[in-house]
């Protein structure tokens, strides 16, 4: 690793921006990062819309964990939310403690929605087939990492280096 070069610190946010190494590990990361962080209002409606609808319903609290937030911010966006028909939000019959979230219909709708403008917003650069090989390269990239996980990095790097010595 580089020593930290203090002029790429961003004093706003406290973050390290490592230099354009010129990697395709480096754009990748760069690009990731700044799209996350350029992301459209709503991207937290979304997960958690997608979380429902994909698990079926589900308690608060387990909602909470898989989110990784806080009570109080998700109490809060769950009641937007039920405001605009997108979930509902009943007692737990069996713990009358817990709330269970469940997406509506409207909620499904909303979903795609939010899908499709977050695709525009953050590949307006690429044209159609530009965004089909991406999607079609990064489906390559992602079964391939799936492949390796369960291949322990460090111990497959020390098998190939006595294999070669």
């Amino acid at each position: 690793f580089s020593r930290v070069n203090m002029t790429q610190m961003n004093d706003r946010k406290k973050t390290y921006t490592p230099r354009d190494d010129g990697t395709l590990a480096y754009l990748l990361s760069h690009t990731v990062r700044k799209l996350r962080h350029n992301g459209l209002p709503g991207f937290s409606r979304q997960k958690l819309l997608s979380i429902l609808e994909e698990m079926g319903p589900l308690s608060q609290k387990k909602v909470q964990e898989i989110l990784d937030i806080k009570a109080g911010s998700l109490s809060e966006l769950c009641a937007k939310m039920e405001d605009k028909g997108l979930i509902e939000r009943k007692r737990d019959e069996n713990d009358k403690r817990s709330m269970v979230l469940r997406i509506t219909e409207e909620g499904k709708k909303a979903r795609r929605e939010i899908q499709a403008a977050k695709d525009d917003f953050l590949f307006a650069a690429l044209n159609e087939g530009e965004r089909e090989e991406l999607r079609r390269i990064l489906h390559k990239l992602s079964a391939d990492a799936s492949a390796k996980e369960e291949v322990d990095f460090a111990e497959g790097l020390t098998g190939r280096k006595e294999a070669e010595t």
